[in-house]
């Protein structure tokens, strides 16, 4: 409460944050925290001001706009993944899987971000860390430069893609993703056999669309994939032309 100069009362204005105390950590925070009550769209210069006890035109000091603030938030997706994984191993394989449970890990914990954060590059710190890491796990796989950077970019856009299709699914309103996720259990499950008959005959073994399980095998299967191309490749009895199985398509792209 606040008093004027009449003696009136009247709502308390808020509390003004000192000068100089603003720094890119301290908005990543409030955007995050704005983030987790309303969702990306709930992110203003406007509404960070007010998170923060600031005026808006201080956070343009740090972040020109908004899509900036966006590949920073992103990034500190990927600082988060840095900060739990274990240090590389004798195990590149173990070291790919850590990578990608680590960064599935982050982005679930903040839904919102991690949804739209696959078709992004940050270009930061951050990210050309996880881009070293995963080729440093291709290059110890035996692979050669060129295999090594085709095998990243496959590998390190699944993990993205599959982490923000899971995120997408967190972020929903709970009413809808609870709707969608009901589905599999009624609905799939009600299809008629002489329809749908492969679907009928597997419906009660469908795993639910955020069964931590779907990520795990699918991240199994990549990884088993890259280890046999692996082996294919080192092998020097493999004849030159069945070493790789490309597409005509990539093949006339190289």
């Amino acid at each position: 409460m606040s008093i004027d100069h009449a003696g009136r009362t009247g709502p308390a204005k808020p509390r003004r944050r000192p000068r100089g105390s603003l720094n890119q950590r301290v908005i990543l925070d409030a955007a995050f925290a704005l983030t987790e009550r309303g969702g990306l769209d709930a992110v203003t210069f406007q509404a960070l001001g007010a998170e923060l006890g600031a005026h808006p035109t201080a956070v343009y000091r740090h972040f020109r706009d908004k899509d900036e603030l966006l590949l920073a938030m992103i990034d500190a997706l990927h600082a988060e993944t840095l900060a739990e994984l274990p240090d590389p191993t004798g195990d590149w394989a173990a070291d790919l899987a850590a990578i990608a449970h680590h960064t599935h890990a982050a982005f679930l914990r903040h839904p919102s971000v991690g949804a739209g954060a696959a078709v992004r590059t940050t270009r930061r710190e951050h990210e050309f860390q996880i881009v070293e890491r995963i080729i440093d796990c291709m290059r110890r796989a035996g692979f050669d430069d060129r295999e090594a950077a085709r095998l990243y970019r496959v590998f390190g856009d699944f993990v993205l893609g599959y982490s923000a299709v899971d995120a997408g699914l967190a972020a929903l309103e709970p009413a809808i993703r609870d709707a969608d996720l009901l589905s599999w259990e009624i609905q799939y499950r009600a299809l008629p056999p002489g329809q749908y008959p492969n679907t009928a005959a597997v419906a009660h073994a469908l795993p639910a669309l955020d069964d931590p399980g779907n990520f795990t095998t699918a991240v199994d299967l990549m990884i088993e994939a890259i280890r046999a191309r692996a082996a294919t490749a080192r092998d020097p009895s493999t004849p030159p032309g069945s070493r790789r199985t490309s597409s005509p398509r990539s093949q006339a792209s190289r």
